[in-house]
């Protein structure tokens, strides 16, 4: 009986792994709603609009969205909201094994100076969606059964974490023993979320770990410090070894690389510094709605590479319930918090529930002038949506944006600092 157990689950797995190279395969070739990237887009948009007027998708609720109308209202939006530059890809599918569709609309313009229209090459800095990057690496390492998300990160360090100088701070507070890759994913390692905040600029915790969410960028600064120091490699050169090379994500990096200047998109305050080659998965990540969206599609749909227990831990398992007002502040007790429905974080992830849908994980970061929110779900046809948006410093739009693509769906935006977003309904 045994024997026939493992031979059944030999069996499952190889079916598994067909399915995925079959998946991997036609991922990069779905037909897009994007003009070449060596024209301006009005000028592609005329020779490309008899086929750009048959393509369609279907919100949540099942209506009908067309690339030509879409993108007069998106058109209206930027206006209205004074954006500069949008990218935005959506990748929608109906069944485990058809090709799936993606719609790329690219408009307006990466710089207000140098007028160049957004393209396949255009890139954001977007930060915090870095953290799901960092989380599939170290699932990754899971399944390879390289790492283990449940050991003390203290015993892959050669000495002491308060004998390096970084985390010195800690000397006197043997909390950190208890820190794990779980716990910091998660976000419940009770780290402060930035030493800067604090009036030395001292490292410090603000609770003890596992007791509640409480987002730590320096929770994620301390992982990917271990990972390098177990893996002898840069956080970059560990994404481009298990994410950006074998999902063929080109532009995508850790590190503010010259080869995205002349291609980032950016107000007129803020810009690359391509000096820094140092890799930061808080600050540095580098990215665009192509990639992202490649990467939300064959990973939170169907686990590439990741074992099925590691898969389910990554996407699927909620790790901590959420119940603080906004990402950066903690619980108020005895507070009515105006939520989504089972809020919460997994390992890398945000979730929360939707009737009819399985399972909706988002992040998202709005910064000087900057938004980027990423979301994907399942229901009668699985999505995956990045949207990228530049030169907006006054008022959030990916609300409106969400209910334009998906229709009334719920998305936690002004939970995570999207101000006056509230939920794209």
């Amino acid at each position: 009986m045994l024997r026939l157990v493992r031979f059944v689950k030999i069996c499952c797995l190889c079916m598994l792994g067909l399915t995925i190279i079959l998946l991997i395969s036609c991922a990069p070739s779905v037909p897009t709603a994007a003009p070449p990237s060596s024209q301006g887009s009005e000028g592609n948009l005329s020779q490309l609009s008899a086929i750009q007027s048959g393509w369609s998708w279907k919100t949540i609720r099942g209506e009908d969205r067309t690339y030509e109308q879409t993108r007069n209202v998106l058109l209206g939006i930027m206006e209205e909201y004074g954006v500069l530059g949008l990218s935005l890809v959506l990748t929608q599918g109906t069944q485990y094994l058809q090709k799936p569709k993606t719609y790329i609309f690219n408009l307006g313009v990466e710089h207000p100076d140098t007028k160049k229209p957004i393209d396949g090459m255009t890139v954001f800095q977007a930060g915090r969606l870095g953290q799901p990057i960092l989380a599939y690496i170290v699932m990754k390492l899971v399944t390879d059964e390289q790492f283990d998300i449940d050991k003390p990160l203290q015993k892959y360090l050669a000495k002491p974490l308060p004998e390096y100088p970084a985390y010195s701070d800690l000397k006197e507070d043997s909390r950190y023993k208890r820190l794990t890759a779980r716990l910091i994913l998660s976000h419940q390692s009770g780290l402060a979320n930035s030493r800067l905040t604090h009036p030395e600029h001292k490292l410090t915790f603000e609770t003890a770990p596992g007791e509640r969410f409480g987002y730590s960028e320096e929770g994620y600064r301390l992982l990917q410090f271990v990972l390098e120091q177990k893996f002898g490699r840069s956080l970059n050169e560990l994404a481009k070894l298990n994410v950006f090379d074998p999902l063929v994500m080109s532009q995508t990096s850790f590190i503010r690389e010259p080869r995205f200047e002349g291609h980032l998109a950016t107000t007129a305050s803020v810009g690359l510094d391509s000096k820094n080659s140092v890799s930061d998965v808080s600050g540095a990540f580098i990215t665009n709605s192509s990639d992202y969206t490649k990467f939300m599609w064959l990973v939170r749909m169907y686990g590439y590479r990741l074992s099925h227990e590691a898969f389910f831990s990554y996407i699927i398992l909620p790790e901590v319930s959420v119940r603080s007002p906004s990402i950066f502040e903690p619980p108020r007790p005895g507070e009515h918090l105006t939520l989504p429905k089972r809020l919460s974080w997994s390992l890398g992830w945000g979730t929360y529930d939707i009737p009819r849908i399985s399972g909706v994980c988002f992040i998202g970061q709005r910064y000087q002038g900057i938004e980027c929110y990423a979301t994907a779900f399942e229901s009668e046809s699985s999505t995956a949506l990045s949207i990228f948006v530049a030169g907006n410093a006054q008022r959030s739009v990916s609300a409106r944006i969400v209910r334009e693509i998906l229709g009334e769906i719920e998305a936690p935006l002004t939970w995570l600092g999207f101000e006056n977003a509230g939920i794209a309904k």
